[in-house]
């Protein structure tokens, strides 16, 4: 023992005191487990719902669009000496078209025929997305 042999003095209030803060300490923890266990389980059956909802939207799509085509394709064509800029898609079986004023800020850099005298990078443009 570290204690003298004479002494009346022990250990015994502070052992139950630091037994008493890491019981504290352990029910603490335990609810802490037990609370993110359950968050788990919250977000699992959250995520199941909305992947349930994800199915039921793609079934109706499908049966109104019918079989959806995995292309997406994209085009836009700015007219030459003008603001106008053509931009056309196709998605999902839709295809859309529009019509847009688009003022061209890098015109006076490129000198009064622009790099080119027709269609080029600067006023033409692709895109294509394939999902599979």
């Amino acid at each position: 023992s570290s204690t003298r042999p004479s002494s009346s003095w022990t250990y015994d209030a502070e052992r139950s005191a630091l037994q008493s803060v890491l019981s504290d300490f352990a029910s603490t923890t335990k609810k802490l487990s037990e609370t993110q266990v359950k968050s788990s389980q919250q977000q699992s059956t959250a995520m199941q719902f909305l992947q349930h909802q994800q199915q039921m939207i793609q079934q109706l799509q499908m049966q109104l669009y019918g079989q959806s085509s995995p292309w997406n394709v994209g085009v836009a064509y700015r007219i030459p000496d003008t603001n106008f800029n053509v931009q056309g898609s196709y998605q999902s079986g839709r295809t859309s078209v529009s019509l847009s004023c688009v003022p061209d800020e890098y015109a006076p850099m490129l000198g009064p025929n622009g790099f080119t005298n027709g269609v080029g990078p600067g006023n033409l443009g692709l895109s294509l997305n394939l999902s599979i």
